[in-house]
């Protein structure tokens, strides 16, 4: 069995290509650009979700959240429910670069998979779907 039947070293070289791709098509770092996607889906979040959400510590979480304060695309407020809680928006500069990231990811993407017909695109979705419901 070679290296590349292995599912696992499959999924890193998958991860990696797409990661390189993705590096090149869009606008800022790619952790940066997860982030302002994840703030957009997920409205107002928290700092202590976007740290749970990307695995992070909140002072990583922070450093990450700073950057995009600091180029004019995110702001940082205190949550109506619970002073104590900072949210992060997503500023009007913001909502059009993450419109710009999505349109990006989306072409890289139908790009590296064009070449799937359409019914193997519907069963790698459902695999995938199984392999994060399982998670």
């Amino acid at each position: 069995m070679s290296t590349r039947d292995d599912t696992a070293t499959l999924f890193t070289e998958i991860g990696l290509i797409i990661k390189g791709r993705m590096q090149k098509a869009l606008p800022l770092p790619l952790s940066q650009c997860q982030t302002l996607n994840f703030i957009d889906e997920h409205q107002h979040p928290s700092m202590q979700e976007v740290a749970r959400y990307f695995h992070i510590r909140a002072p990583s979480a922070t450093l990450l959240v700073d950057e995009l304060v600091r180029a004019g695309f995110v702001e940082r407020r205190a949550s109506p429910r619970d002073r104590r809680k900072v949210e992060v928006r997503l500023t009007q500069k913001g909502k059009r670069l993450s419109k710009t990231i999505s349109v990006r990811r989306k072409n890289v993407l139908d790009l590296m998979f064009n070449s799937l017909s359409i019914d193997d695109r519907r069963h790698l979705n459902r695999i995938l779907e199984k392999v994060i419901s399982d998670d």
